[in-house]
């Protein structure tokens, strides 16, 4: 059986390795380091969902969900914001339609694999031409 896939976009190499060891064992981890490549990797290899960071050095998580919404196929991927910065976590969910929002360093970064378990199994909703929604799975 083909493991499921899941998309890391993040310009930390940290953060890869703990995404990695946090998936690796049950999901296929694919792993981008800019906006560009994260959209490129995400149409190619069509994850299931993506964990995506906020600050990018060539942009930012508006920017990625806005290129992936405007892709051909209509992508429909649960995305999880994960940032350092508290603030942005209101622009994740009212201009990325993000599931959740995770500050990193907290105790919610050991709860991604259930929180993305939980996205694969409910189906979520990702990247539409509908209006953003403001809110989490919770």
């Amino acid at each position: 059986m083909e493991k499921r896939k899941i998309l890391v976009i993040d310009d930390d190499l940290v953060w890869h390795k703990l995404f990695r060891r946090l998936f690796g064992m049950r999901y296929d981890v694919h792993a981008a380091f800019s906006c560009a490549e994260g959209v490129k990797m995400a149409q190619r290899e069509q994850p299931e969902c993506i964990l995506l960071d906020f600050h990018l050095q060539d942009g930012d998580a508006v920017s990625v969900c806005s290129q992936l919404g405007k892709s051909g196929n209509k992508m429909n991927v649960p995305v999880v914001v994960i940032s350092s910065d508290s603030g942005a976590e209101i622009t994740a969910y009212a201009e990325c339609r993000a599931a959740y929002f995770v500050l990193k360093g907290t105790p919610a970064v050991a709860e991604l694999p259930a929180i993305v378990e939980k996205l694969l199994l409910n189906g979520s909703a990702g990247f539409s031409e509908k209006k953003p929604r403001i809110g989490s799975l919770g």
